[in-house]
Formats: C-alpha cells, sequence, structure tokens
C-alpha cells in the first residue's frame, strides 16, 4: 500500500515536440509534475521520428535548457520511419509544475517544414532489437544527476504527440448583414 502511495508523489516529466511557425523551427519540451528551483537534472534522451522523405542527416542542434543536446544516434528507414536520439547530460534548471520548458530547437536541412515530426513513444515504436534499429535505444529518458546509478527514470510519457503540422489556422468568422 505504502508503494502505491509513493508512486502518486514521483517526480516525471513529460515531453513534446511542435513546430514554430513563426520562428521557423523545431522546438522540444519538458513538462514536469513538480516544482523546483536549480533542479538537477542529468542524463535525459529525446529521441525525434520522422517521415523517412526528410534528408538523412544529424539534426544540428541549439541547447536552450537542461544541458548540452547533441543528435547522438541515426537510423533511417525503418517501417518508413527515421529516428533521431537526442541526448543530454544534463545541467541545473528551473522547474515549474504543468509549466513547459523548452529544451533545445533544431531545423531540419534546407531550413523546411515538414510535417509528421513526432516523439519516439516508448513500449510502442521499434525497440533495440527490432529489425533494422541496429540495437539502437531509442527510448525517452529523463533521470536526476541526483541518482548516481540511474534507478529510476522520470520520464513519463509524450503529450501532444501527434504530429507536427505547418501551417496555421486562422480563422475568421463572415460579417453577417441584414
Amino acid at each position: 500500500m505504502l508503494s502505491l502511495a509513493l508512486t502518486g508523489l514521483a517526480q516525471t516529466v513529460e515531453y513534446t515536440l511542435r513546430y514554430n511557425i513563426a520562428l521557423s523551427r523545431y522546438e522540444a519540451y519538458g513538462r514536469p509534475n513538480f516544482t523546483q528551483s536549480q533542479y538537477n537534472w542529468g542524463s535525459a534522451q529525446v529521441s525525434v521520428v520522422t517521415p523517412t522523405s526528410v534528408a538523412n542527416s544529424a539534426f544540428t542542434i541549439n541547447s536552450v535548457a537542461a544541458g548540452g543536446w547533441v543528435d547522438n544516434s541515426q537510423i533511417y528507414g525503418v517501417q518508413n520511419l527515421d529516428f533521431h536520439a537526442v541526448g543530454s547530460n544534463g545541467l541545473k534548471v528551473d522547474l515549474v509544475s504543468g509549466q513547459e520548458t523548452l529544451l533545445f530547437t533544431f531545423v531540419l536541412p534546407g531550413g523546411v517544414c515538414t510535417p509528421g515530426l513526432r516523439l519516439f513513444v516508448n513500449g510502442s515504436d521499434p525497440n533495440s532489437s527490432a529489425a533494422g534499429m541496429q540495437g539502437g535505444d531509442f527510448a525517452n529518458t529523463m533521470y536526476s544527476a541526483n541518482d548516481i546509478l540511474g534507478g529510476t527514470n522520470l520520464y513519463l510519457q509524450n503529450y501532444a504527440n501527434t504530429g507536427t503540422v505547418c501551417t496555421t489556422c486562422n480563422l475568421t468568422a463572415p460579417t453577417l448583414s441584414k
């Protein structure tokens, strides 16, 4: 019973990816369920899944928070998808429960927006033993730097992960005349 109660108190982080039309870039965010100033963010991985139409090259990552992010590993053309494991060794960061923290940004080669980019879904997308994955582990993770043995993955799940879109929908209601 006590373990169930403690599970409800666990610190967790969710990830999302979206395209910022105004800045012409993809943005990866983390959203914690806890608040802590100067949280000791440890090693983490946010894996991006793209259509195979995206050029086969590593992303150039612009790190914003929680350490230096790098596109460490890529697998191309598995189940008509490409996989990019973007990782960080972590760094202290201020976190506020329920508020997004921009972790990193990137642009695709040629600066184009390609719809359909999303984050890897742990337990659903191909794991490291799947055909074509070459042993690569693209699971999303997030550890506290205080967890020296890496025993507790604080990553919970993705949110708003239906695939990026490259257009805005600004509807204007028609004016009615009498």
